[in-house]
C-alpha cells in the first residue's frame, strides 16, 4: 500500500499535490486542513491546467460570509519520491475554487478528500497512505 509520511512544520501539514491524471500531472504546493470540508484549488490552478468550470458550489468562509464558488471535476493524488507510486483520492472528485490567490500553497485539500484514504497524525508528524 502506497505511503506518504512527513512532519508537521509550524503547525502545517504542507505538500505536494498533483492535478489530473495524465502521465506527466501539474504539481502544486498543498496544504492539507482537516478544518475544511471541502478541497479548494486556487486561481493559479485553473489558470495553468485544463480544468473546465461545471457548475457553481455555495461555501461559506472562515470570515461566515456564504459566497459562490466555481466547481471542477479532477483527480488529486500526492506523489512520493520520484517513482509512479502515488497516494490517490481514487477517483474524480469535485473541487472549489478559492476567492484569492494564497501565497504559499495552491490546494487546500479538505475532509472530503482525506476521508478517502487514510491518514494519521501522531508526535509532530502526518501519514497518508491508500
Amino acid at each position: 500500500m502506497p505511503t506518504f509520511q512527513d512532519q508537521i512544520k509550524d503547525g502545517q501539514i504542507l505538500l505536494l499535490a498533483a492535478i489530473g491524471d495524465e502521465q506527466v500531472p501539474n504539481t502544486y504546493p498543498a496544504l492539507l486542513d482537516t478544518g475544511a470540508q471541502r478541497t479548494m484549488i486556487s486561481p493559479r490552478v485553473v489558470d495553468s491546467t485544463d480544468l473546465k468550470a461545471i457548475g457553481y458550489a455555495p461555501i461559506v468562509g472562515v470570515d461566515g460570509k456564504p459566497f459562490q464558488a466555481e466547481t471542477y471535476r479532477t483527480t488529486i493524488s500526492i506523489p512520493i519520491g520520484r517513482g509512479n507510486v502515488i497516494v490517490s483520492s481514487g477517483g474524480e472528485l469535485d473541487v472549489v475554487q478559492l476567492p484569492f490567490q494564497p501565497e504559499n500553497f495552491d490546494i487546500l485539500l479538505g475532509m472530503d478528500f482525506l476521508t478517502l484514504l487514510h491518514f494519521t497524525m501522531y508526535g509532530g508528524s502526518f501519514i497518508l497512505s491508500n
